[in-house]
């Protein structure tokens, strides 16, 4: 799964995972279509993960050399 995609391809994988589900006889690739179509359309409704986290403008974590 891509973290850049905007809501409307979250939209239109859901759609294609739905699509995936409903034609497939295997029970196991059937449940993983449908978590992956829920977890687009989660995604397409709080935006793409891009929007929804914003971005670190400096390290978390500074390293520094061992004072001796």
């Amino acid at each position: 799964m891509t973290n850049a995609l905007n809501a409307q391809e979250c939209l239109e994988r859901a759609k294609m995972h739905e699509q995936l589900a409903a034609t497939t006889a295997d029970a196991s690739a059937r449940m993983m279509h449908q978590a992956m179509a829920a977890e687009f359309r989660r995604r397409a409704a709080m935006g793409s993960f891009d929007e929804a986290r914003p971005m670190a403008s400096k390290p978390i974590i500074e390293l520094c050399p061992p004072v001796s």
